[in-house]
């Protein structure tokens, strides 16, 4: 299959939007996609995952339990895969949930939740103590992130599909940490699976930072005073990341960016800038990622 190119629209504003660095990120972009892997500690085999599955390499620098993985590995064909020793997933994907930090005991919310990797993160976090509320809108999602909480046995664990504003009616305040990983215009897709570069038009950030800001509404209802939401989006455009959280703080004085730092290996970290942090594919192993950590100070 020929790789579709980089829709149009798409090179010129990320040019725009990195400037120098946009050749390097271009250069990526074309390049084969990262794979990862998160053990499950509550089912991690006695002896190192390395020397029973192939082609596990480094820790990921951002996510406790988290691997690079080899493009050849097949680890999604092993028997410990099915039985929940582990959960594949790119490796930037595990910076949202990894901020949300879910602790043992807590009252925890996966808002938009399948397929479930960020969710099986969440519950692995809390050690089967406290209560993890997964939650997808469309049902045939809901039932494949019902399977991959099952099968990473995560008994403290309830997945729902409803609309977010149907929760934030019926469940007020009631959640300590929020994690909304928000459906958005797929451009973290395009090297994973570059048809989506076919789909993708100019328009669909914009559309997509409406339906973010909806849902960032409805969290910030179901999050309790004192509470933790972490937004992200799998884009790396403005629009659906930073300018959304700019127009939700300007909106709600009642949150406040977190100031923390991501390490990214070789000694080095990157520090949020108004509670936000992208990893990007030139930069990290991983597809990219935007991720924002806020605090609910108040009512």
């Amino acid at each position: 299959m020929t790789v579709p190119p980089l829709p149009e629209t798409f090179v010129r504003r990320m040019r725009a939007q990195y400037g120098t660095a946009a050749e390097a990120y271009f250069a990526a972009m074309e390049l084969p996609p990262a794979r990862g892997l998160r053990i499950n500690p509550h089912k991690s085999p006695a002896e190192p995952l390395a020397a029973l599955i192939d082609g596990v390499g480094a820790p990921v620098p951002w996510a406790a339990d988290g691997y690079i993985l080899s493009a050849g590995s097949a680890a999604g064909l092993h028997p410990l895969h099915e039985a929940g020793a582990y959960y594949l997933q790119e490796p930037s994907a595990m910076l949202p949930a990894a901020l949300a930090a879910a602790r043992p005991g807590e009252t925890v919310l996966d808002l938009c939740a399948a397929p479930g990797g960020k969710a099986t993160q969440l519950a692995a976090a809390m050690a089967g103590r406290g209560t993890l509320v997964a939650n997808e809108i469309v049902p045939a999602r809901a039932q494949v992130l019902s399977r991959n909480l099952e099968r990473m046995g995560a008994p403290n664990a309830l997945v729902i599909s409803a609309d977010p504003a149907r929760l934030a009616a019926a469940w007020p305040s009631l959640f300590s940490v929020v994690l909304a990983d928000a459906p958005c215009s797929g451009e973290g897709m395009f090297r994973r699976h570059p048809e989506t570069r076919l789909e993708w038009d100019g328009g669909a950030p914009a559309r997509c930072a409406l339906r973010q800001m909806k849902i960032l509404e409805s969290a910030c209802a179901i999050l309790k005073a004192g509470g933790r939401l972490c937004y992200s989006t799998c884009t790396l455009n403005r629009t659906e990341n930073e300018d959304v959280i700019t127009a939700f703080l300007a909106a709600h004085p009642e949150f406040e960016p977190a100031a923390f730092t991501v390490p990214v290996g070789g000694g080095k970290t990157l520090e949020a800038r108004n509670g936000c942090v992208r990893l990007a594919p030139h930069e990290v192993t991983g597809e990219g990622h935007f991720a924002a950590l806020l605090y609910k100070t108040a009512a």
